[in-house]
């Protein structure tokens, strides 16, 4: 018979020991560096900056200085900072998607743009008319009656295997998803894979704004619960909407959860939005980080952002002064990256209708 304890025992342990562990590590650079860090925008002193943010806020605690909440989890308490973004989005009817989908020939196999050419020359437009074809009824009929019945789900997983991970239509297929499920998500962590992640944050859109829930980890020791808090969070009817996300974001929330014993849920549908940056903007943008995206395209330009490459460091200085000084800034980065996910996928799917 399994035994819950015996895995929440281990989790306990596990937490403990990964407590142990990072609150001791340090990625401090040299003081005497002079030259700017990498990645560093060249109007940016960290040192300065941290130090400014240390004297600001001596003597004021996590919660006095950001005002949130406890939120308490299966896996223990962890704590969440609220906040607002004034943010509405349009997004084209579900229409667009099903023509989208009955125009494109090539969804069907056995065709390729050569064959599409050939049919198109016939008069030959949209799947709908192959459903009398010799060779294509079969499949013509499958994707047709999936388009008439709304069976999403079918014709996204069918997609997938016919087209990339940047195309157009996975971006339309976020229209089957109601705005409010929509999850735009971003985390912080202290390095790469097996490192701790040390601020997970959400946004979702409630009418004309958007609400941003940081569940900012106060010690490593709250990390499972940060999880657990994110996790119950996505349901079967969730979007995750990230940037590189598909890549690195999910794949580390899954693989902390699993350190912990926690089980994570079935993997959500995604849409991963630096896919289809690089298919829509690649030739216009000198490299597709979201800072540059947010400039080039958005025309909001970050000052004094603290990059992500900085907040194990800023993050560890915390911790080594109890001072929650250096936190500002990693939390502040955190949010600019959630608010921005919604405007850039606004000018996507504005993309898809007018490349």
């Amino acid at each position: 018979m399994y035994d819950g304890r015996l895995i929440t025992g281990v989790a306990e342990r596990w937490a403990g020991e990964t407590a142990a562990t990072y609150d001791v590590a340090s990625c401090t650079p040299l003081p005497e560096q002079t030259g700017w860090f990498p990645g560093i925008s060249s109007s940016i002193n960290p040192h300065l900056m941290q130090r400014s943010l240390l004297a600001e806020y001596e003597g004021c605690t996590v919660e006095d200085l950001f005002g949130g909440h406890e939120v308490h989890t299966l896996q223990g308490t962890c704590y969440a900072i609220e906040s607002s973004e004034e943010i509405s989005i349009s997004r084209p009817e579900i229409t667009t998607l099903a023509d989208t989908i009955m125009q494109d020939l090539c969804l069907i196999p056995g065709i390729g743009e050569i064959t599409a050419d050939k049919l198109r020359r016939k008069g030959i437009r949209s799947i709908s008319e192959l459903k009398s074809h010799s060779r294509f009824s079969a499949d013509a009929h499958i994707i047709s009656d999936a388009v008439a019945a709304e069976d999403w789900a079918y014709l996204e997983s069918y997609c997938c295997r016919r087209r990339s991970s940047s195309d157009n239509l996975f971006l339309l297929f976020s229209l089957t998803t109601p705005i409010h499920e929509l999850l735009f998500f971003d985390i912080e962590t202290l390095g790469l894979f097996s490192r701790p992640a040390i601020l997970l944050g959400t946004g979702r859109i409630h009418g004309k704004e958007m609400i941003i829930t940081q569940y900012l980890l106060r010690d490593i020791g709250e990390e499972p619960s940060a999880i657990s808090a994110i996790l119950g969070e996505i349901t079967e009817t969730t979007r995750l909407v990230t940037y590189n996300g598909r890549a690195f974001d999910y794949p580390f929330l899954r693989d902390r959860a699993g350190y912990y014993g926690i089980r994570a849920p079935a993997e959500p549908t995604h849409t991963d939005l630096l896919h289809h940056v690089r298919r829509q903007w690649k030739w216009r943008l000198p490299d597709c980080r979201l800072g540059t995206v947010e400039g080039e395209i958005l025309g909001r330009y970050r000052e004094d952002d603290l990059p992500g490459s900085m907040v194990p460091w800023y993050y560890q200085t915390y911790k080594r002064l109890g001072n929650p000084g250096p936190l500002v800034p990693i939390t502040e980065h955190n949010r600019i990256d959630i608010a921005n996910l919604p405007r850039i996928y606004e000018r996507l799917l504005e993309g898809c209708l007018c490349p």
